[in-house]
C-alpha cells in the first residue's frame, strides 16, 4: 500500500515537472516573439499571408516547443505510459487553447479561432514526432 502511494505521488510530480517546464517554455517564447513582430503590426497585417507569417506560423512553432520541452523533460518510467506521457506532453499547450477560446469568445472571428486549434494540433503532433525521433537515437 505503502510504494502505491509513493508511485503515484512520483507520477504527479513528474506530470507537473513537465508542465511547469511547459509553461516557462511557452512564456518565455510568447513574449520573445511578441517583441519581435512588435513593430510590424501595420497594413500588412490585412493580407492573410501576412498574418500567415507573422502570427500563426510563430504560434506553431512557440506551441511545438512548448509541447516538446515538456515531452523531454517528462522521463521513463513515467514516459512508457502512452496516457500519462500525451497528459504531460500536451497539458500546457490543450489547457492554453481552452484558456484563451473561453477568454476571447465574443470577440474571436472565425479564421482566428481556427487558426489557434491548428496552431495547437500542429505543433503538438510536431512536438510528439520530434520527441519520438529523439528518443529513438538514444
Amino acid at each position: 500500500m505503502q510504494a502505491r502511494g509513493i508511485q503515484g505521488r512520483k507520477r504527479f510530480f513528474a506530470l507537473t515537472r513537465s508542465w511547469a517546464v511547459g509553461l516557462v517554455t511557452l512564456t518565455l517564447l510568447s513574449f520573445a516573439v511578441g517583441y519581435a513582430v512588435q513593430g510590424v503590426f501595420d497594413s500588412r497585417l490585412y493580407s492573410f499571408g501576412w498574418r500567415l507569417a507573422l502570427v500563426y506560423l510563430p504560434n506553431v512553432l512557440t506551441m511545438t516547443a512548448c509541447a516538446l520541452a515538456a515531452a523531454r523533460v517528462h522521463r521513463a518510467p513515467h514516459r512508457d505510459s502512452l496516457p500519462g506521457h500525451l497528459a504531460a506532453t500536451l497539458g500546457v499547450p490543450v489547457f492554453t487553447l481552452i484558456v484563451s477560446l473561453i477568454n476571447g469568445w465574443g470577440a474571436l472571428g472565425a479564421e482566428v479561432g481556427s487558426m489557434m486549434v491548428a496552431a495547437v494540433l500542429l505543433g503538438s503532433v510536431l512536438a510528439l514526432v520530434l520527441d519520438r525521433l529523439l528518443e529513438s537515437r538514444r
